[in-house]
């Protein structure tokens, strides 16, 4: 597989590390489906990944539109905003991605489904990597 493809699977999906933010209740929520939303992923089989900020959260809300821009330029994935959530699709190398994430005052919580075993531990290291580098206080606009 192509690293393009490799880092399109790591995108699919996270799961949360020990010392990352765990996902709060009113985030959690979030990933309950709600009409019009464009699908839903399901809480069986879905993994998580969250990674706090110290924004304001409409400049969090900007960075991560920042590395949504990124994915949309490097894999065309569509981003939908749906109030506090953005919703992530497309395909890559015959990939589907269906990826959703919530943001609040204080952190940044993705939802996707499982890739399954052989990516989780990639998956990990890329998701986080992204949205630590575009959260940091010390990233600038690209």
């Amino acid at each position: 597989m192509s690293r393009a493809a490799l880092s399109m699977v790591l995108l699919l999906s996270a799961v949360a590390a020990a010392e990352e933010v765990s996902p709060d209740p009113a985030l959690a929520a979030l990933a309950v489906p709600a009409e019009g939303d464009p699908f839903s992923i399901s809480e069986t089989g879905r993994l998580s990944v969250a990674v706090k900020h110290a924004f304001a959260r409409p400049e969090a809300v900007t960075r991560l539109g920042y590395l949504l821009e990124y994915w949309k330029k490097r894999f065309n994935l569509v981003a939908e905003w749906r109030g506090d959530r953005v919703f992530l699709s497309g395909a890559v190398f015959g990939i589907k991605i269906q990826a959703m994430f919530a943001i609040n005052e204080s952190s940044v919580v993705g939802f996707a489904h499982d890739p399954g075993w052989p990516w989780r531990g990639k998956v990990q290291q890329y998701v986080d990597g992204k949205l630590k580098k575009y959260l940091n206080e010390t990233y600038d606009d690209p």
